[in-house]
């Protein structure tokens, strides 16, 4: 029976490694300046390569076609054929889930006490290394700390976290990652190449996208896929899906947009159809999470994402549709019914509620904006009572939410009107304590233009502008905005040469009388700083013409 192509495709040099590039530079390295290590620790998740560059690194020190250690090997010698045919007798792969005890150590370091059989190291690889015991580990201490000049160990582990601080001090770490998508397309259609099997681009994407970074999980299902395929169609998308269960990015596409069209009765029967077609409540679950959260950072930054180019589009699309916050309740209700359903009885009833529960959600209005519709009074006299911070999550929770925003729309007074506008935000920023930042744009000449956008003006040279220009800045004078006239403003900063200094900035343009720090102590600004925080000031000193 032929080997699978996991095991037919395996890598045999560090050229064939894929997305483990700074580990294999570092070996190989170390391998030209004749710096390796008597212990190496590999660790990562499952399928990416730690057992087979440890393979690997045993064939360059081994290689018989070379006087030494080779970043190279043949892969003709009697040493590469045994290696990779798994049947050194210097190269032992340990299965450390099975042989974890006391004993089993025992007998490796024995075997470590004698000189290799034929080739240059006597090469030791434990797979699964966390689950050793803990008298186990203790057992290998001294071995790894002091091996014999021949001996080499690579523990491999998905859970190095779980490796003794004493093993792992004695050893060099390389922590792998998992394989970037485009690589394992790549590599995906490089081995249907060479197998001359037809294969669609988006079926390929499918089967990396499944393999979820993993090299090992990617060709098992390339395996399968190419086994479901038709004979005479080769490997589409279509039946790529039907062996994995997925559900289209079309019928994805018809659950968001039911959501986001408020259509309850639409999204059950959406549901309904896909659990009627043999889709999982739980597969339904997670590519819809999958799909909030491709929604979510295509509207921070879409070049993050990674999958099939169709579902990067459909995200970029969905996207629109909603706001952050609501993407961020989609995920948080999403997640809590993934874990409803790996131990709940009724799947079903768990999805579903899900799904209205995203209905509701978009319905619910933020407790920012409840309070920014209120008067500064009614606002500062709800807020020690509030459930501002609570998620709301259920549907009753939903319609009380309703009830106080309609009850808030009736009763909250109308935004002051333009000349009144600088006032209020100038008490708002006092109320929510930022005294420094009053201070700040005291100086400056406010302006309020037609749409309810703030542009602060300061005189050219007044150092304060580029103070207030920080995006931390006009975010908090955004928020005074929304807090005082109950609506969002762009707030903008300039300094102009025409523009006129205010009192403030006329004030502190006053030369004062007296020394340095007599004019320091004096200064307005700084005697507004000393009511909020206790300051002095450093006495000055001139240094000589020349001085450092």
């Amino acid at each position: 029976m032929p080997p699978v192509i996991a095991r037919r495709y395996r890598p045999q040099n560090f050229e064939d490694v894929i997305g483990q590039d700074a580990i294999v530079r570092t070996l190989r390295n170390a391998i030209a300046q004749g710096r390796l290590a008597h212990g190496y620790i590999f660790s990562g998740h499952r399928g990416i390569g730690k057992t087979t560059v440890a393979r690997v690194l045993a064939k360059c020190l081994n290689c018989r076609s070379f006087a030494g250690p080779t970043a190279t090997p043949c892969g003709e010698c009697e040493s590469c054929r045994e290696i990779r045919d798994g049947n050194a007798v210097d190269v032992l792969e340990i299965d450390a889930a099975s042989n974890r005890g006391i004993d089993e150590i025992r007998s490796l370091r024995e075997q470590v006490r004698y000189r290799p059989a034929r080739d240059r190291y006597k090469f030791f690889i434990l797979d699964e290394a966390h689950q050793l015991t803990g008298d186990a580990f203790n057992a290998l201490l001294k071995t790894l700390e002091e091996p014999p000049e021949w001996a080499v160990f690579v523990l491999a582990t998905t859970e190095p976290e779980a490796l003794p601080a004493t093993i792992r001090s004695r050893c060099q770490h390389f922590a792998f990652r998992a394989v970037p998508f485009p690589l394992l397309v790549q590599r995906l259609t490089q081995i249907c190449a060479a197998e001359k099997i037809a294969a669609e681009p988006e079926a390929l994407e499918l089967i990396a996208e499944a393999g979820e970074g993993s090299v090992r999980d990617a060709l098992s299902l390339l395996d399968q896929a190419i086994t479901h395929a038709d004979l005479h169609e080769g490997m589409t998308a279509e039946s790529v899906r039907a062996l994995l269960g997925r559900v289209s990015s079309g019928r994805l596409r018809e659950l968001l947009a039911c959501v986001q069209k408020d259509d309850a009765k639409g999204l059950l029967t959406a549901a309904d159809g896909l659990l009627a077609a043999g889709v999982g409540p739980a597969q339904i679950c997670g590519q819809l999470t999958q799909a909030v959260r491709n929604a979510l950072v295509a509207q921070v930054d879409a070049t993050l994402l990674e999958g099939p180019e169709a579902e990067r589009a459909a995200a970029q699309e969905e996207a629109a549709w909603f706001r952050e916050e609501e993407l961020a309740r989609f995920l948080q209700i999403l997640l809590r019914a993934a874990g409803d359903l790996r131990h709940g009885q009724q799947q079903r009833l768990h999805l579903e509620l899900a799904l209205v529960k995203m209905l509701h959600a978009r319905r619910l209005t933020g407790v920012e904006e409840v309070l920014a519709a209120l008067g500064p009074a009614e606002a500062s006299s709800m807020a020690p009572r509030g459930t501002g911070n609570r998620e709301q999550g259920t549907a009753g929770e939903g319609r009380t939410e309703r009830v106080v925003t309609a009850a808030v729309a009736a009763t909250a007074p109308a935004a002051p009107a333009a000349g009144d506008a600088t006032g209020a935000v100038r008490r708002a920023l006092e109320g929510m304590g930022k005294t420094a930042l009053l201070t700040l744009v005291q100086g400056a000449e406010w302006r309020w233009d037609e749409k309810g956008g703030l542009e602060l003006v300061f005189a050219a040279g007044d150092g304060r502008a580029a103070m207030v220009s920080q995006p931390n800045i006009r975010k908090d004078l955004g928020a005074a905005c929304l807090k005082a006239l109950g609506r969002q403003a762009e707030v903008r900063v300039r300094a102009d040469a025409t523009a006129a200094p205010t009192a403030v900035a006329a004030e502190e343009a006053v030369a004062l009388p007296g020394s340095p720090e007599e004019r320091a102590e004096q200064h307005p600004l700084l005697r507004q700083l000393r009511e909020q925080v206790p300051t002095h000031v450093l006495r000055t000193r001139t240094l000589p013409t020349g001085g450092q």
